[in-house]
């Protein structure tokens, strides 16, 4: 009877196993399984045929035909080998917590708690040959009861070596977290040995759960692919090596790097988050997903003791003063060296986003054209394949942190000129840049502009058509269009209202409507709302108490509407606001009395399709004449000094597109 010198259950309260890797104890059982065929091979030089078996035994779940489903839960796992065997010095190694017997390759000694961590107990059995006794066989029972191993050592009737560990009892939250399909965990055990894998004296590994089996060796060879690519490199006194990786397993879904120590898995990194044009396009255009496989004996050396991490600090592109070398320039340097290699898959992916961005920011968002040429690397670093909205998104960010640097190196050539440490030459020089950088800038704004129009007079044509349900738009879809409205007086300024449909002088004007077309009732829990039907005006002048040189008013209406009469239509309503106007006692959205003299000038604006029972009204009017092209009417009606046009929606279009065909002409839109 041979005892621990520590708590068994407090070093496996101690063990940090996360429930996302269900697999931990599994790996940990067969890499020693791997050790001791090495182990074996060193001491029986002819030792060739080592070999792995793995069986999973799933619980008595039925499948619908009566039989053992094969998605059914793992309950037990045993692992069995042909390696050197539970002799005295590795029998006694396992009884030394963080025993050092296995150091010189990367062993901490702590691995096997793993198992009783997600398992309720260890069964070993090892069969192997002893110097002076001939074989004997070893078992024993590992759990957490009791810090006592109870083993018997009998001589054997075997003639061969083999070792089984059986691990018992499958606990949650583990187990549910435990992949289902056979063929998962069998590529699980590839991707973690995958170094072992790449050897020619890797030993034959077969996983079966009872109803199928996989041979581990096999699935490598068709599914991971090297072409013996390795990259060395060195940082610092640092020797690295790079093994690169074609694998055809569509179930890494992702491109990564595996960071390796003393030949095991212990960390991967998605490629994705560190070279922006390597995606999954990889995987659908050339059916292989990219991983690399990266050691050296600095990452042996920094490897915790659960060898689920490293201890090497984050920050930082060199040495740091005390000569730690970072995470970031190791990853720095092997990222250089994978976009080297997958270099002629890359390209592609780059040039067809180039062409998407240089596209989208010609055609709908100009607004971003001067980032191609002013921001390259920040674009360059947008990901491939994203969504037009997810792209704008992308592209505003780095507008902003153009105009940012715009602001501050403004500043900083202003500070450096009063200070005088500049000369005139590299002033003008500098001076030259942020000019061209600022006209670009400007003529995007412009271009934002003209691409806005293009969306308004594109809406404003869709909401003209008549609907699925056979009715057309209410006056608020279009109202919206020409005329936003707004959830408080100062929620947003009025000078971005489309006034410009109407007329391109109405593009200036300020907003002056009385309280008589808002609703300012508190029930409607909204203030400065315009209610529909009223008439609106606006002016080229914001209200300064002095009499108004122009007030335009304009009255909007749903499409084909034709329920007017002679005393209620457009027109009259029109008319009845000047009246009110020319009180002087209607008051602006500030409380400001409007004040209109005798020369006062109103420019009045009906929208509307003009129906038979508007066109009678307009008839009657007696000043109206066609517009030249015959869709419109205006008049002057000298009585009240208003110049009045009956505007349809149909010459809205036409005239807007007329007047801006130019400029969308000239951005490609």
């Amino acid at each position: 009877m041979k005892e621990f010198g520590i708590s068994i259950r407090g070093r496996v309260k101690n063990f940090t196993l996360p429930k996302s890797q269900p697999l931990i104890p599994l790996f940990e059982a067969v890499v020693n399984s791997l050790n001791a065929i090495d182990e074996r091979k060193e001491k029986e030089p002819d030792f060739d045929n080592g070999y792995i078996s793995i069986v999973l035994k799933r619980s008595q779940q039925l499948s619908f035909n009566g039989e053992i489903d094969p998605l059914a839960e793992v309950i037990d796992i045993t692992v069995e080998d042909n390696g050197i065997g539970f002799n005295e010095s590795n029998f006694t190694s396992f009884l030394q917590s963080d025993s050092t017997y296995k150091e010189a390759i990367g062993g901490k000694g702590v691995g096997r708690f793993s198992w009783l961590v997600a398992f309720q107990r260890a069964i070993i059995e090892s069969t192997y040959k002893d110097d002076e006794s001939g074989f004997v066989t070893r078992s024993f029972e590992f759990n957490l009861d009791k810090n006592e191993i109870n083993d018997t050592l009998v001589n054997s009737t075997r003639d061969s070596n083999i070792t089984s560990v059986k691990l018992q009892g499958f606990m949650s939250p583990y187990r549910e977290s435990m992949p289902k399909q056979l063929s998962t965990i069998a590529m699980r055990v590839v991707h973690h040995c995958l170094i072992y894998f790449m050897s020619d004296n890797c030993p034959k590994i077969i996983i079966s759960d009872g109803l199928d089996s996989i041979n581990l060796n096999q699935l490598f060879a068709e599914k991971i692919k090297s072409d013996g690519n390795v990259d060395s490199f060195i940082i610092g006194d640092n020797q690295f090596e790079l093994l690169h990786v074609k694998a055809e397993d569509p179930s890494l879904n992702g491109n990564r790097l595996f960071l390796c120590a003393h030949s095991r898995l212990v960390e991967r990194k998605d490629l994705d988050k560190y070279i922006t044009d390597l995606d999954r396009s990889i995987y659908d255009k050339h059916a292989f997903w990219y991983v690399g496989v990266l050691k050296g004996p600095y990452l042996d050396e920094n490897v915790d003791m659960n060898r689920l991490s490293f201890n090497i600090p984050d920050g930082g592109i060199g040495k740091t003063l005390t000569g730690v070398l970072s995470m970031d320039q190791i990853m720095h340097e092997a990222v250089q060296r994978i976009k080297t290699y997958l270099h002629e898959y890359l390209t592609p992916i780059s040039d067809a986003k180039m062409r998407s961005i240089t596209n989208y920011v010609t055609r709908k968002a100009p607004q971003f054209r001067h980032l191609l040429k002013q921001m390259p690397t920040e674009v360059a670093m947008i990901k491939p394949n994203l969504s037009e909205d997810k792209l704008s998104d992308e592209l505003y960010k780095i507008k902003r942190q153009f105009d940012k640097c715009m602001q501050d190196e403004n500043s900083e050539l202003l500070e450096t000129l009063k200070e005088g440490i500049i000369s005139d030459s590299e002033y003008q020089r500098r001076f030259q840049i942020q000019v061209t950088k600022l006209s670009e800038a400007n003529e995007a704004i412009l271009a934002e502009y003209v691409a806005h129009r293009k969306v308004v007079i594109d809406l404003l044509q869709a909401a003209l058509n008549r609907k699925d349900d056979g009715k057309y738009n209410k006056e608020q879809y279009i109202h919206d269009l020409i005329y936003p409205m707004r959830t408080t007086a100062d929620a947003e300024p009025y000078d971005r209202h489309n006034l410009w449909l109407l007329d391109e002088k109405l593009a200036y004007c300020s907003y002056i409507s009385s309280d008589i077309p808002f609703d300012n009732s508190p029930k409607e829990n909204r203030t400065d709302i315009m209610i529909l039907d009223c008439p609106v005006a606006v002016s080229e002048d914001e209200n300064d108490g002095t009499e108004y040189d122009t007030i335009v008013l304009f009255e909007l209406k749903r499409p084909m509407r034709d329920d007017y009469t002679d005393g209620e239509n457009p027109i009259v309503q029109l008319y009845r606001y000047v009246d009110k106007l020319k009180t002087n006692r209607e008051t602006d959205k500030n409380g400001r009395i409007i004040h209109v003299g005798m020369n006062t000038k109103f420019y009045l604006y009906a929208v509307c399709d003009i129906t038979p029972k508007l066109e009678s009204a307009i008839n009657h009017g007696g000043i109206f004449k066609k517009t030249p092209d015959k869709t419109g009417y205006y008049g002057y009606n000298d009585g009240y000094n208003a110049y009045i046009e009956i505007l349809p929606f149909n010459k809205i279009i036409n005239d807007s597109q007329k007047r801006n065909r130019v400029l969308f002409e000239k951005l490609g839109l």
